[in-house]
């Protein structure tokens, strides 16, 4: 297989089992089944991820409690699932990483980088207007806590360090 696939590493079908071939889908070419006649592309995954502030306008962080960037602090957030919109998916993260219930939940803005463990991701950045509940570090996070600019902790992941540096713009004027 041609190395401009990037990651992608499958060798056989996961529908038939049949070996891939390189064919051409009309843009290029790409792993094929020529049994099931499907291509295989290696796309990006998509994520979502909260800015929530409390009444002193500090923005709520997450510690990560697991790989990758175990320790490190992050936005709350994480992988959309099938069947759940992203808005859906960012509110869902929100409440399973820090307890809190989340509504009216606004696009901040998106941001796409390459990734080492699916190749590329997509971050959906919301702003959640409304939210109640008591802080609760859960699933993959440790510690929870709420940041000034000043003081916020150096972020794990460039997709959220873009999307924090677009927050700060548009509700801070600052670049």
């Amino acid at each position: 297989m041609s190395s401009s696939y990037g990651i992608f590493s499958w060798n056989f079908c996961a529908i038939c089992g049949g070996k891939l071939i390189e064919a051409d889908d009309g843009q290029g070419l790409r792993p094929h089944c020529a049994t099931c006649g499907r291509f295989y592309y290696s796309n990006p995954v998509p994520a979502a991820c909260c800015f929530l502030t409390n009444p002193d306008g500090e923005l709520l962080m997450v510690q990560r409690a697991i790989e990758p960037r175990k320790g490190m602090w992050t936005l709350p957030g994480g992988f959309v699932e099938l069947g759940e919109t992203t808005e859906e998916a960012a509110l869902r993260e929100l409440q399973e990483e820090t307890g809190l219930v989340g509504r009216k939940a606004t696009l901040l803005g998106v941001s796409t980088r390459p990734s080492r463990m699916s190749g590329g991701v997509i971050v959906l950045g919301y702003r959640v207007e409304e939210w109640e509940g008591e802080l609760k570090a859960d699933t993959d996070a440790c510690d929870l806590g709420f940041f000034h600019r000043e003081r916020r902790p150096p972020v794990a992941f460039e997709v959220h360090q873009e999307l924090i540096a677009l927050y700060d713009a548009i509700i801070h004027g600052v670049r």
